[in-house]
Parts: C-alpha cells; sequence; structure tokens
C-alpha cells in the first residue's frame, strides 16, 4: 500500500501530524521504533499554554500540577513564587505520547510500533523508507523521530548537534520530601557548565536532573551528585538513571524541509533553549507540517511554506530565548541576582508559561526594568553582544 504520508516517531510531534493529517483525510502510516507505551527520558513538565494545543482533556494523566517555582544557587539560597493557579502540569511520557498515538488512531491513521526505520530515500515524485528490510512508499515524509533521528541523517545532513547533555535520576521521595514539592519544581543554576538543574514531582517520584553544556559532557555525573546532594537528595537510591541528547535551537535557522520530507519537534532541533521544553515546540510543528502537507502537497508538492510558518511562529519565540538563555548561563550568579532582587521577573516569566506572552515580550520587559550597568555587566560577562535597544530603560531593584 502507499500512502499519502509517512511519519517517523510516536512522540508529541508525530503523533500530533499524524492525527491532524488523518483527521483532514489522508492516508497515514505512523511508525514507532519501540513498543508503546515506552518509558521516554523527559522530565515530564508541560507549561501550561500546550493545552489549548492538545486534542483531548490531560487531567487523567497530570501527577502534579504546578503552582509554586523555586529556584535555588547550587541548591541553596532560595527564591521562591506560588501562583493561585496552575502554571504547569507534570506528565509521564509513556501515558501521554500513549493517548496522543491513540487518538491518531481513533481518527483514521495506521500506527506500526515496534518497527525500526533502517534508511529512507527521496525522488522528486515519493518517498521510501526501509522499514526492518521492507520497503514501504508514500507521497511525503515526516521526520518526526528525535534527536537521533534517521530522517534528519539521510536526508538533512546539515543539522547541528545537540547543545546540551543531560542526565536524569528518579528518586523515591520520602513523606517530607513529597510534602516540600508538592505542587512545586526547583530549578537550580551553578552547578551545572552552561545548564541547569531541576528537581520535578511525580507523586511519591522526583525527577532531579541536570543539563550542561555538551562541551562539559563529561562533568554530567559529577554535577549531577553535585546536585543531588546540595538539595537534600542525595542519601535516597535512584530508581532509574538515564542520559540523553537536549536539541535545543542554536542561532539560525537551518533548513526544515527538503523536497518531499520535512523535520518537526526535537528531530527539528525546536526545543527551547532556556529551560529545555520541547513538547509545545513539537505539537506546534506537527500541526503546521500537517497543514502544509494537506493544502499545498496535494497541489504543487512544494513544502517550502512550512519552513515559513516554523520561521514565523516559532523560530523568533526560540531566538529570544536563545538570547536569554546565553546570559542566564554563561553568567549565572549574576542572573541568579536579578530573580532575587526583582521578584517581578517570575511573574513576568508565569505570563509565558501560561501562554498569555511572549518570550519576546518576556526579554524586553526583563531589560527594560533591569539598571542599566547590570545589563552592561550581562554584555561583558555573558559574551552576549550588544543588547536590543527596544524597550530599554534604566530600572530600579
Amino acid at each position: 500500500m502507499r500512502y499519502d504520508t509517512i511519519v517517523v516517531g510516536g512522540g508529541p510531534a508525530g503523533a500530533t501530524t499524524a492525527l491532524t493529517l488523518a483527521k483532514a483525510g489522508a492516508r497515514v502510516l505512523l511508525v514507532e521504533r519501540r513498543r508503546l507505551p515506552r518509558y521516554k527520558a523527559c522530565g515530564g513538565c508541560l507549561s501550561r499554554r500546550v493545552e489549548r494545543l492538545l486534542p483531548f482533556d490531560p487531567s487523567k494523566l497530570i501527577e502534579e500540577r504546578i503552582t509554586g517555582l523555586t529556584f535555588t544557587w547550587r541548591g541553596r539560597d532560595s527564591v521562591e513564587a506560588t501562583f493561585s493557579e496552575p502554571v504547569a502540569l507534570m506528565i509521564w511520557r509513556n501515558t501521554f505520547d500513549q493517548a496522543l498515538c491513540d487518538r491518531a488512531v481513533d481518527a483514521g491513521a495506521e500506527l506500526q510500533d515496534g518497527q525500526a526505520i533502517r534508511g529512507v530515500r527521496a525522488s522528486a515524485n515519493h518517498v521510501e523508507v526501509d522499514l526492518e528490510g521492507r520497503t514501504v512508499t508514500a507521497d511525503f515524509l515526516v521526520g518526526a523521530d528525535g534527536v537521533h533521528s534517521v530522517v534528519a541523517r539521510d536526508l538533512f545532513p546539515d543539522r547541528t548537534p545537540p547543545g546540551l547533555v543531560a542526565l536524569d535520576a528518579e528518586v523515591p521521595l520520602t513523606s517530607a520530601g513529597e510534602a516540600y514539592l508538592k505542587g512545586r519544581v526547583i530549578l537550580d543554576v551553578g552547578h551545572t557548565p552552561g545548564g541547569y538543574g531541576w528537581a520535578f514531582p511525580k507523586g511519591g517520584v522526583a525527577s532531579v536532573g541536570v543539563a550542561v553544556d555538551r562541551r562539559s559532557a563529561k562533568r554530567v555525573q559529577s554535577c549531577l551528585t553535585a546536585f543531588l546532594s546540595s538539595s537534600g537528595f542525595s542519601d535516597r537510591g535512584a530508581t532509574r538513571t538515564t542520559g540523553a541528547l537536549i536539541p535545543i535551537h542554536s542561532h539560525g535557522t537551518r533548513s526544515l524541509h527538503r523536497g518531499r520530507a520535512l523535520l518537526v519537534g526535537d528531530a527539528a532541533r525546536l526545543v527551547d533553549p532556556f529551560l529545555g521544553e520541547g513538547i509545545y515546540y513539537a505539537i506546534q510543528s506537527g500541526q503546521h507540517a500537517a497543514q502544509t502537507i494537506v493544502t499545498d502537497g496535494g497541489r504543487n508538492g512544494d513544502l517550502s511554506s512550512y519552513q515559513a510558518a516554523v520561521s514565523r511562529t516559532i523560530i523568533p519565540e526560540l531566538e529570544a530565548a536563545g538570547r536569554l538563555s546565553r546570559t542566564a548561563h554563561r553568567a549565572p550568579w549574576l542572573w541568579f541576582q536579578v530573580l532575587k532582587r526583582r521578584r517581578t521577573v517570575i511573574d513576568l516569566y508565569r505570563k509565558v508559561l501560561m501562554g498569555e506572552a511572549s518570550y519576546r515580550w518576556f526579554e524586553d520587559m526583563v531589560w527594560a526594568g533591569t539598571p542599566r550597568p547590570i545589563v552592561m555587566l550581562f554584555s561583558l560577562w555573558a559574551g552576549r553582544g550588544a543588547l536590543s535597544d527596544r524597550g530599554q530603560r534604566s530600572g530600579s531593584w
């Protein structure tokens, strides 16, 4: 059977693409390398803005509703904020991804899980996928197969390498630990060169991890050990420790479409450089990919409008997040002082998490209220370069 589209990868990006295409009447094959539901290394923290993109009510999948944020410097000197409504939701990726794939199947997509893609080929009129030794053909191909994407390997050789290396431990919580982390996440700087640490609650378990710049990959284990110890988790044994690469967006936009193939989600490196969120952009890019194939694919086979849609809606946000990331991660102590002195910065970021404001707005507001000498220090110490003059003015602590 020849398909209209083959989608490789059953995560949020791939399942969303398949669901949207199937709803439009397309013959879709959704291929997932592992049997579903499968474990996925991920903190599982969804910003609330994700809800508006989901095709279902996620309430039955939620392990924790986050109403509190705690920022720490090397595990201490806490800066805390508590909100009247949740700003994030904690989920397990195995059940979340399964729910999205189920919706795609219900809409008419064909799911083949436990099937490894060996390679892909593309011509002017079709694409071919080597699915464990048998060839499957389609009009279009969507690479949603994550950081180690086979589609990207074979068709997009100019893709940038992943920016962060992460190590995550699932730590059982004592009753005291559960009480402290109930509805609250911890974000830490200072232990991790070019990155950050986190503690995310999921009922009786906490996902505790660190992400470091890939140039410091050899230090990731010692960084995790230091963060666990300073945050009070060191006397508990982790039930699972998993390493992962985080494909954060890097400056500039490389091609996300080539002929009849598209990249979405992690395969396209569409991950927020500031705090590593990828699910929101995965779903958004999956919707763009499907809409492009439905609208332009059948008419002339030209998928270039996908690149235009991503460049218009996603890339400017990731670029703004990247500028903030380079500032916070290269001068973490100074950034932490901004959080301590200007608690309003946390509430400004709440608006981003809720989908009420953009990263571009948040960036402008951060610098507009920060004293000019501090802004200049960031430019010098963080290597950030000249700051935009949009809306900047001297502020007060």
